[in-house]
């Protein structure tokens, strides 16, 4: 594990890095409160995915074209139709608005 550079976010961002830590640290902070107090967690990455924590249980879910811009849209259904297991890690963009409801805690990244 290496520490977060601040400045890479903070550049990244296109903010200071006292903004990019405040942010970092109030957000560390809200996952963590929401965790000990045994609240299901949905982090919604924006253009990637959303995990979620219940309890000891992470679980990540990728957009269809999150996975297709890495692997190529054919190469991606060729492995599909060899894997069709797959498909349980892929979440349409608009399912986690329900899945968040059950949430008690939601993140979204970047905001």
């Amino acid at each position: 594990v290496e520490p977060l550079k601040y400045s890479k976010v903070a550049a990244a961002a296109s903010v200071t890095w006292q903004t990019a830590q405040a942010a970092i640290q109030s957000t560390v902070s809200l996952l963590s409160g929401c965790i000990k107090n045994g609240e299901n967690v949905a982090v919604v990455l924006k253009d990637i995915g959303v995990l979620h924590i219940d309890g000891l249980t992470f679980q990540m879910k990728y957009y269809c074209d999150f996975l297709e811009k890495l692997s190529g849209k054919e190469k991606f259904r060729r492995a599909l139709l060899k894997a069709p297991w797959l498909l349980d890690v892929v979440v349409s963009r608009s399912a986690p608005l329900a899945t968040l409801a059950l949430s008690g805690c939601v993140v979204v990244f970047p905001q």
